[in-house]
């Protein structure tokens, strides 16, 4: 029979294979089920055969008869034509004839039609899911296979792109910002660690303490320059049109990312001069802006270096008044001598002012300088193009030139932060991960080769290892946050940034996003209204806020009396949040996978026949996360049980277990119907075989089996020798397969035939959590005949028991210790007083 409908299945697969789209469907990262078949994109209905009827097959010659359709076989139909009498498409040039009576034809609603275009990233229904998230063909990569891109509209012209690569190394983790270098608005800036040259700052710090406001948002970022131990960048940087710091690099090794005023992206390596003049006579040349002053030198020091020069009293501080210009090849800074001061060193820095400070011969032509005196400073660079560039900011290596990737000879694979420009003039920063299971890193080659096939024409290194951290503004956010993961595990402080800052003045809302992407529900579950918190977006990607939350619906919510049950196996699916007309997608991770279940009643004691309303909670973190009887399964041999948890008791007496299970987890509830008789633990009657001796401070101590004079049957005898001890002895049984007690009894008891030697009896039980209880049957055991002793079952136990020393019998005091023997029998749970 097996083989039979295998075959049939192969078959049915060759002629219908087309009808399912396999390709398609799995491409789908989410399912969308209507009917219970799953839909796919091109789809427009569906069919159900009522009788039987024909399936053809369209050819160059006509139709072909492939095979005859059975009764409640059902298809995807994805169009329908009036050849041959009206027939509906299966695909695979599959057909089936329009015949009233004989195939039932229904089209999904327009509410399905948008859950499907939302688990595509279409919209035809206006959620704007595909201008957040934009499809872009798979980069071919030198590194290796690029197995998965997800791609984010962060703003009009910015994306955030997040690629896994299967490379020759290993799994590698790519996180981009990609500006295509011409939308309006969109401007790139830098930004110092606190302000100021010495310091050190987080780069998601340093881009949320940029001050913004409706119409000016930093939407993402990474970390750039190299830095020495105070903070300082290495090398050259601009702000805002001003140089705050003078490259340190020899210009053969140097490499500079340039934004000139008209947006245009630049990466080299400028010569930098500069040239002070004083009434318009003399010049002398400024040898660094904001870095430690050396012999014979002159710098020029800003308030983006620190509060004050740091320099020492060995030489001349000449304090300007800024009047106009910057420090920038196109414009000429002039400004007025307020002050002039030698021998005295670390000068208070202040804004709209410079201080030129000098060493030995700087410091000479420094004095001949006069409070009143116009001062004039010319920059210039080399090549003459950055003497427009207004935004600067260093890193080390360039990985690519004109279009050709750079040997680099730095051995080593680590985390890699690296910025490319287009010859299009787009520019893309890129972090690639390292040091970890999920990505490996890169070498210093491997990530020219990377930023070559990104579209790099030009491509340079900023810092990288812990230091490598990209951060952008996710959907709905005001504040930007961290996306990939750095190697050192937490965010690494760092000397400057360069951020991507979008000017379009937030609008109305026009499209929401979910608080979360994915809505975890629980199989089987009922819940009153699915909702989700969401969030706000304009039409240029800012934030827009809202209150309340966003109506989920999806295939696997299923409406019943009134409420939304959740209709599917565990799995991934589409779902859509609806929020003041607005809708998007949302994943729906349907699971059956609790941390515990926690039911009404630890445990039951029923009269015959009694009917009681038993309930539980599915716990997952500390949360109950499931409440609804009927998404468990009862089970129960005491009686019979409802799939809502209602319970009836059998009409006998008897113990027995209520089962409760959901997913993995299951739980068992003890139950004692009516009245019970004890249940033998122990009668001995089948040897003393799974039984050893052990104990305490003794001479000796075994476990013989024995005769019970009271009845008959077989026992137990524990033979002792504690004499001439100290401290406390003990002579115990030990189960080698410990005795379980499922159903919570009142009392555990034995029968005892005592030596009178007054000893103490006890038995040691542990509960299901490990925790250990000494129950005490007598303290004194001063009979010598058979006795019956029990002992009370403390509540608030966790069962089953396991009872691993069904005896012990101990003397605390050695005046009395002696020997002698006990024999036990019929070790028994008991369920009434």
């Amino acid at each position: 029979m097996k083989q039979k409908l295998l075959y049939l299945f192969v078959i049915f697969a060759i002629v219908t294979g087309a009808l399912f789209q396999p390709n398609q469907v799995e491409a789908q990262t989410t399912k969308v089920y209507w009917d219970g078949i799953l839909m796919v994109p091109g789809q427009v209905g569906k069919i159900k055969v009522i009788k039987p009827i024909n399936l053809w097959k369209r050819t160059s010659k006509g139709l072909v008869f492939e095979r005859v359709l059975k009764p409640g076989e059902q298809y995807r139909v994805y169009r329908y034509d009036d050849l041959y009498g009206g027939q509906y498409g299966l695909g695979g040039n599959m057909y089936i004839t329009k015949m009233a009576g004989y195939v039932e034809y229904k089209t999904p609603s327009k509410a399905k039609l948008q859950e499907l275009a939302n688990a595509q990233g279409s919209n035809p229904g206006g959620n704007n899911s595909s201008q957040l998230f934009p499809t872009e063909s798979t980069p071919g990569l030198t590194i290796g296979k690029v197995l998965s891109q997800s791609i984010t509209q962060i703003a009009p012209g910015v994306r955030k792109k997040v690629i896994d690569i299967d490379s020759t190394n290993g799994p590698q983790k790519l996180f981009t910002i990609d500006y295509d270098g011409k939308t309006a608005n969109i401007e790139m800036k830098t930004e110092l660690a606190k302000d100021q040259i010495i310091g050190l700052e987080t780069t998601s710090s340093q881009a949320n303490s940029v001050p913004q406001n409706d119409s000016y948002h930093v939407v993402g970022g990474v970390n750039a320059d190299y830095f020495d131990k105070q903070g300082q960048p290495i090398d050259l940087m601009m702000i805002g049109g001003s140089i705050v710091s003078t490259p340190q690099t020899a210009l053969n090794e140097l490499a500079v990312l340039g934004i000139t005023t008209n947006g245009k992206a630049i990466i080299g390596a400028p010569q930098v001069s500069m040239n002070l003049s004083v009434n318009g006579q003399q010049s002398y040349a400024i040898n660094s802006v904001n870095r430690k002053r050396s012999a014979n030198h002159l710098v020029l020091y800003t308030r983006d270096f620190a509060p004050t020069t740091n320099t020492n009293d060995l030489g001349t501080e000449v304090r300007v008044k800024v009047e106009s210009g910057k420090l920038n090849g196109a414009e000429t800074l002039i400004g007025t001598v307020v002050d002039n001061v030698t021998g005295v060193g670390n000068a208070t820095l202040n804004r709209d002012e410079i201080v030129l400070s000098g060493h030995n011969f700087a410091s000479q032509f420094l004095q001949t300088v006069q409070v009143g005196d116009k001062i004039e400073i010319k920059t210039s660079f080399a090549p003459a193009e950055w003497n427009d560039v207004k935004e600067a900011v260093s890193g080390r290596y360039h990985l690519v030139k004109n279009g050709t990737i750079q040997t680099i000879n730095v051995a080593g694979v680590a985390p890699r932060t690296a910025v490319g420009v287009r010859k299009d003039g787009s520019l893309f920063t890129a972090v690639i991960d390292g040091r970890t299971s999920v990505s490996k890193g890169l070498t210093l080659q491997n990530t020219a080769k990377l930023m070559k096939d990104l579209g790099a024409n030009y491509a340079m290194t900023f810092d990288g290892g812990g230091s490598s951290t990209l951060v952008t503004r996710e959907l709905g956010n005001n504040k930007v946050s961290v996306v990939n993961r750095p190697s050192d595990g937490y965010e690494r402080s760092v000397s400057n940034t360069l951020l991507f800052v979008s000017k379009y003045k937030t609008g109305a809302l026009y499209t929401i996003a979910p608080s979360s992407n994915v809505l975890e529900l629980f199989q089987g579950a009922t819940y009153s209204n699915v909702s989700v918190p969401v969030k706000g977006i304009d039409q240029y990607m800012n934030p827009v806020a809202v209150s309340g939350n966003g109506k989920v619906t999806s295939s696997v919510l299923v409406s019943s009396g009134g409420k939304q049950v959740v209709s599917a196996e565990p799995g991934t699916y589409a779902g859509v949040v609806t929020y003041d007309g607005k809708t998007t997608n949302l994943k729906i991770k349907v699971t059956n996978t609790l941390d515990s279940i926690v039911p009404s009643e630890s445990y039951l004691q029923v009269q015959k026949g009694q009917t009681i309303q038993l309930s539980a909670k599915g716990m997952k973190n500390g949360q109950a996360v499931l409440t609804d009887a009927s998404a468990f399964s009862w089970s129960t041999n005491a009686g019979t049980i409802q799939p809502n948890g209602k319970f009836t008791a059998q009409n006998k007496d008897g113990i027995g277990t209520i089962n409760v299970k959901y997913g993995s987890k299951s739980i068992i509830i003890p139950v004692i119907v009516g009245d019970v008789a004890p249940t033998i633990l122990e009668s001995f009657n089948k040897g003393i075989l799974n039984y050893e001796a052990s104990g305490d401070r003794v001479n000796s101590v075994s476990v013989q089996e024995a005769k019970n004079d009271r009845d008959g049957t077989k026992a137990i005898k524990l033979v002792y020798d504690f004499m001439n001890t100290t401290g406390t002895s003990g002579a115990y049984v030990n189960a080698k397969t410990s005795l379980t007690i499922s159903v919570p009894p009142k009392k555990i008891g034995m029968w005892v035939k005592g030596d009178g030697k007054g000893n103490w009896l006890r038995s040691q039980v542990t509960d299901s959590t490990g925790k250990i209880i000494q129950l005490d049957f007598s303290k004194n055991v001063d009979w010598t005949d058979w006795r019956f002793v029990e002992t009370v079952v403390p509540t608030g136990l966790s069962y089953p028991l396991k009872m691993d020393l069904p005896v012990r019998y101990m003397q605390t005091e050695n005046a009395k210790k002696s020997n002698g023997e006990i024999i036990i029998d019929d070790i028994q749970a008991i369920y009434k007083d």
